[in-house]
């Protein structure tokens, strides 16, 4: 994979000139000790301005078109501060996945762009996001297609404001599945 001269890092928090590794920001199984986590994607970096964990709010990916499922609609929007979206050299990080990058060592911020609202953030950069029950992210999270048909068969929030709707589609390598 091609190193980017720069990577995107988000929070809550609009006054950090150092970002420094946290152990708390890692995905589930991630064991490489405290990290600062990056990515190269816009649109997948505005999922993390706002605080949550994958019990009730989890996003992702398919191709090109980004998702975020909230099953806690009250908790999400008491949580909701906006943030800032951090541009940082991505010098020390170390490819993990995909979009995700990470740094053992702080990272100095080189600019940034605020919004005062995770939501709108999301929405902004064609995220599409869905409020859902309980029961449905649940059934999301357990989907063999990783939700993207119960996905499809829901009202995103992009959609019900008329704003930067994308159907999703699942692949599977080159194979389009839905």
């Amino acid at each position: 994979m091609n190193r980017p001269l720069y990577l995107y890092h988000a929070s809550p928090q609009c006054d950090l000139k150092i970002i420094e590794p946290r152990k708390n920001t890692a995905p589930e199984g991630f064991k490489k000790g405290p990290v600062v986590f990056a990515t190269d994607s816009f649109p997948f970096v505005t999922q993390f301005l706002v605080p949550h964990d994958d019990s009730w709010a989890n996003g992702g990916a398919f191709g090109s078109t980004y998702f975020f499922v909230i099953s806690d609609g009250k908790r999400f929007k008491k949580v909701d501060k906006g943030g800032c979206v951090y541009l940082v050299l991505s010098d020390n990080f170390t490819n993990y996945n995909k979009r995700e990058w990470f740094s053992r060592k702080s990272v100095k911020t080189a600019g940034k762009v605020h919004f005062s609202s995770g939501l709108d953030a999301m929405i902004i950069t064609k995220v599409q996001v869905y409020f859902v029950k309980l029961q449905v992210y649940e059934e999301i999270q357990n989907s063999k297609d990783h939700g993207v048909s119960i996905l499809n068969n829901l009202k995103s929030e992009n959609e019900k404001r008329g704003l930067k709707v994308k159907k999703l589609e699942f692949f599977r390598g080159s194979k389009k599945l839905m």
